[in-house]
């Protein structure tokens, strides 16, 4: 269904908190306006764009705007939403090395069972045509030229139709901080920044850890560790675990030191276990041509020494 590019949807008691969020985002950025608290009258009309300004809204009548604006359409709340939140019904993104966790994560918890095997290179999708897979085996032009009626969306555009749908790792904690550090972040904000602090920090400064970590992602360099170190309790401890994803079928010793030692270039690899969370691409596996023995060989400040030590398998 095509939606009117010129459109207005009464503000009403049920519908104001959900329209004035979209209202104020759009005012904010356009410069209407820079009070985080701005409020959308409940007697007005929200349009697309005003005729003559940046308000993005009409006080007079329904009959007013239409007599004078005859271009504009009435919508309901669900076309609003579809207007103001679109998301493809059939959509895909391609693996890399740097959404490749969160992709797998969305990706194990919808894909049949059987299917044990995606990899940055891969590209995910809503619905394979064919199977229950949830991806497909090569690049995403290559799928696009496939299945056209497939829309490529961005790793932020995944994170808003997938968030229903995935398991919340950490709880959202309710927080207050000062009226002053909030006004100091607000006159410090981009455009965009300032849109995220009216719809998402209250005016006496009640916000939340989520929102927080948001405005850190958002923030420009010399704010990210500002905002850390102004909540710490916001940012959970870093894993203690190592992310090798970035080596995976890579040598991790090099070829010329592999020959210098008499071992085969493969002898230690990057796991690559998709089953196995705690592995995958966070610990080592070490070739099977080799017998290997971890042994402790005594202490070193009070701490004990472990080597690993390769020996040839019989040749028998």
């Amino acid at each position: 269904m095509k939606h009117p590019e010129e459109w207005y949807i009464p503000v009403t008691e049920e519908n104001r908190a959900e329209l004035q969020t979209w209202w104020r985002k759009q005012v904010l950025k356009s410069g209407w306006t820079y009070d985080p608290d701005a409020r959308l009258r409940e007697d007005a009309l929200l349009l697309s764009e005003h005729p003559t300004d940046l308000s993005h809204y009409w006080c007079g009548s329904e009959e007013s705007l239409t007599g004078r604006y005859p271009s504009y359409q009435k919508i309901t709340l669900e076309q609003f939403r579809q207007i103001t939140n679109p998301h493809p019904e059939h959509w895909c993104i391609e693996a890399n090395e740097e959404n490749f966790k969160e992709l797998y994560a969305w990706w194990r918890n919808n894909a049949a069972e059987r299917y044990t095997y995606f990899q940055v290179g891969h590209t995910l999708v809503s619905d394979h045509p064919h199977d229950e897979s949830k991806y497909y085996l090569g690049s995403i032009a290559q799928f696009l030229d496939n299945y056209p009626q497939f829309e490529e969306v961005t790793l932020e555009q995944f994170r808003e139709i997938t968030k229903p749908n995935q398991a919340q790792t950490t709880m959202t904690k309710q927080i207050q901080i000062s009226r002053e550090l909030l006004n100091e972040y607000y006159e410090a904000a981009t455009s965009p920044q300032k849109a995220y602090l009216s719809e998402h920090f209250k005016l006496d400064g009640r916000t939340t850890d989520e929102a927080i970590r948001g405005l850190h992602d958002m923030a420009c360099k010399f704010w990210k560790p500002k905002i850390k170190k102004n909540h710490p309790d916001c940012f959970p401890e870093d894993s203690k675990y190592f992310d090798f994803s970035k080596h995976v079928n890579l040598n991790v010793v090099s070829e010329d030191v592999c020959e210098a030692l008499g071992l085969r270039s493969e002898f230690i690899q990057v796991r690559n276990n998709f089953d196995n969370p705690k592995t995958h691409h966070q610990s080592f596996y070490l070739s099977s041509y080799y017998n290997w023995e971890l042994v402790q060989d005594g202490t070193e400040s009070g701490r004990p020494v472990m080597v690993l030590i390769p020996t040839k398998k019989s040749s028998k």
